[in-house]
């Protein structure tokens, strides 16, 4: 089983599962580093 394999059934458990009428969604992935060469420090990951 490769790793793609094992968070794709991960994440389609989460979405499928509704216990205690609990709803998930799947959010993509997003970087944490801001695509801006003119910063020089993130205060707790808040950027404009």
């Amino acid at each position: 089983m490769e790793s793609a394999e094992i968070r794709s059934r991960w994440l389609r458990f989460f979405e499928s599962d509704n216990r205690e009428g609990l709803l998930h969604t799947v959010v993509p992935s997003a970087s944490l580093i801001a695509d801006d060469p003119n910063l020089l420090l993130v205060n707790a990951g808040m950027v404009p």
